[in-house]
């Protein structure tokens, strides 16, 4: 059963990965039901990861659209599949970016991003897994709106800008002057949440696209590594207040499963990862076309070895 709550922008990042699973998983059982489960479990506990099904590998489709009304799912600009592996103690962002070439099942060729805007989460599923070969067991949907109240929540994000990222923020918010580290006081700025989304939709400074994937990842590993000083207490209230932010389709019975491996999940390893790969693509009619077979190759062992 779908649960719809307001959605969250474009970030995902904040819960994100908030702790891997937390942010994403965090959203559909009762608020006062996820604090008695944490709450009953000691800080001191060996922290262990409980994958729902208790499978080995789980991966969430985490999906950032720009939608702006109602009667719309608005095109998918942010595709993260996340994949926890206990095997390899890894937990992998792989971004899909939105002009890949995709064949849509019952809806032909068309850019990646679309598949979202023409039949939801389910058929970008759908399209990711046929396309590359690989399972994805749920998904997590936000957009622009609540994005900057989510980064705000957790007290801003502390990001290395070059100029002239810093000049196009200015053109539309004020990046502080004051940088939030001492020793990289030069390249290190501490964002509000309206600042850090701007951040991540960046795509006309750099390498267009390309670079604004690794916006995405620099925000999402920045958070993660903020959440590795939260406390199992912390990281569960947060959850809480985060819980009616996203739209997602977790059972509450995978809930359980994944909050209570969060502590465990900020031990892991964070690896980025980028389809297409360098070397792997084609440009067509405004289309990354992936070599198929060797972009599934080596994404599986990016995944599963």
């Amino acid at each position: 059963m779908r649960h719809t709550g307001k959605l969250f922008g474009e970030a995902l990042s904040r819960l994100l990965v908030m702790l891997a699973l937390a942010a994403l998983v965090l959203s559909g059982v009762s608020g006062r039901y996820v604090m008695s489960v944490r709450a009953e479990e000691s800080e001191t506990e060996a922290a262990s990861v409980s994958l729902p099904g208790g499978e080995d590998i789980y991966s969430i489709l985490l999906i950032g659209s720009d939608r702006r009304e109602d009667n719309w799912n608005g095109n998918s600009d942010v595709m993260i599949v996340m994949t926890v592996n206990t095997n390899t103690q890894k937990i992998i962002l792989t971004s899909y970016m939105r002009d890949l070439y995709a064949d849509i099942p019952g809806y032909g060729v068309h850019k990646l991003n679309y598949a979202y805007a023409a039949a939801g989460a389910d058929k970008l599923i759908e399209t990711l897994e046929e396309s590359y070969d690989i399972e994805i067991d749920n998904y997590a949907a936000v957009d622009f709106d609540g994005m900057a109240d989510i980064v705000d929540l957790l007290g801003g994000v502390d990001v290395a800008l070059n100029e002239d990222e810093v000049e196009y923020l200015n053109q539309e918010l004020e990046v502080a002057e004051e940088q939030s580290d001492e020793e990289d006081a030069d390249t290190i700025y501490h964002l509000t949440g309206a600042q850090a989304v701007s951040y991540m939709r960046i795509r006309y400074v750099g390498n267009a696209d390309y670079e604004r994937t690794q916006r995405q990842r620099n925000v999402l590993s920045e958070i993660f590594e903020n959440a590795k000083e939260m406390s199992a207490a912390e990281l569960t209230e947060l959850a809480q207040e985060i819980l009616e932010m996203t739209d997602h389709d977790i059972s509450a019975l995978d809930m359980i499963s994944l909050l209570g491996s969060l502590s465990g999940l900020t031990e892991y390893e964070l690896v980025e990862n980028r389809i297409p790969y360098d070397g792997l693509y084609t440009t067509q009619d405004e289309m990354l076309v992936p070599d198929f077979e060797a972009t599934i190759e080596k994404l599986h062992e990016v995944l599963y070895e």
